[in-house]
């Protein structure tokens, strides 16, 4: 396994990507607008629609480019994942998934993601999209799962070559997608009309709404277990106004509101995160306010604050 980096909390915002090293004063290393981020071992990975993808190989952020003939003119990055053995996902707006093998030198497009959307009748444009994107790249036993805003989730066994829907009883309009650390078979979603999870690699799945008193999921984080620890960020309103932190111990079956601090709602959303090789170790964003747990969120401290009050994305890159 490659030796780890430390690039502290990552926090993606409007006005670029922040990072802070609890006690510090964050640093910001990429000006422009940051809504996806991901983190493994010695790779980092931040991308946003106006300034495309970036790489953090140990020393410094660099943009990673890319050529007209895999990403064409006009194509916004959507999310970045990082695979298995260290390959590099681009998800993009319109649907389609570039992947490189090489730390980013030269990428391949993935040309089934394009043709199923051509054959796909009841493909939807998510409000303020211009066109179905590839929201999330997660990983079952075999293969890979794209969630795509607008046509649900799809999975392939052989690299992208066919694929397969497997989205009954999700909502077609996913905005982001997990994988559990430790089993392949469940995979996490969230959407504008809930939570939503699957123990079978995604060919079925389940809404999980039971105590909750909101339903726009925003973001979680899963402490792996049995059962597994959830905690689960949920706004009132699409965009994510009027959240609130939600915590499950029974895998996601039911819910109860969690506070930070002497607070348990929040003008935004909050943004929770796992670090990734941890097993409890858990940060939370909440209105310009860093918080950090030791015990999978059962209580919470204060690290930093005076940070943006809008957020994007949070990650644990420790």
């Amino acid at each position: 396994m490659a030796a780890s980096i430390m690039l502290g909390i990552l926090i993606g915002t409007p006005d670029g990507l922040l990072e802070l090293i609890p006690g510090d004063t964050p640093h910001r290393r990429i000006t422009g607008s940051i809504d996806t981020i991901d983190y493994r071992g010695d790779m980092g990975l931040a991308a946003g629609p106006e300034v495309g993808p970036w790489i953090h190989l140990g020393k410094a952020w660099a943009r990673l480019e890319l050529d007209d003939s895999v990403a064409p003119a006009g194509a916004r990055v959507r999310t970045v994942r990082i695979g298995r053995s260290g390959e590099i996902y681009l998800g993009m707006e319109p649907a389609a998934l570039l992947v490189s093998r090489d730390r980013g030198a030269t990428w391949t497009s993935i040309e089934g993601v394009r043709s199923l959307l051509r054959h796909e009748r009841s493909v939807k444009t998510p409000a303020g999209a211009s066109a179905p994107y590839v929201a999330g790249v997660v990983f079952p036993d075999e293969g890979v799962v794209a969630g795509i805003a607008g046509a649900g989730a799809w999975g392939s066994r052989d690299v992208g070559q066919t694929w397969m829907r497997r989205a009954d009883g999700l909502d077609p309009i996913v905005r982001r997608m997990w994988d559990h650390p430790e089993r392949g078979d469940r995979l996490y979603a969230t959407t504008d009309s809930g939570f939503y999870r699957t123990d079978d690699g995604g060919f079925s799945w389940v809404q999980s709404l039971r105590g909750l008193d909101r339903s726009h999921a925003i973001d979680m984080a899963v402490i792996p277990g049995t059962p597994d620890h959830i905690i689960l960020s949920v706004a009132r309103k699409a965009g994510g106004e009027e959240g609130a932190l939600f915590r499950s111990i029974n895998a996601g079956l039911s819910w109860e509101r969690m506070a930070l601090g002497k607070r348990d709602e929040f003008a935004r959303a909050p943004l929770v995160t796992r670090v990734w090789d941890s097993e409890d170790t858990l940060f939370a964003l909440a209105e310009g306010v860093a918080w950090g747990s030791h015990d999978g969120g059962a209580s919470w401290i204060e690290l930093a604050s005076g940070l943006p009050s809008r957020a994007n994305v949070l990650v644990g890159a420790l």
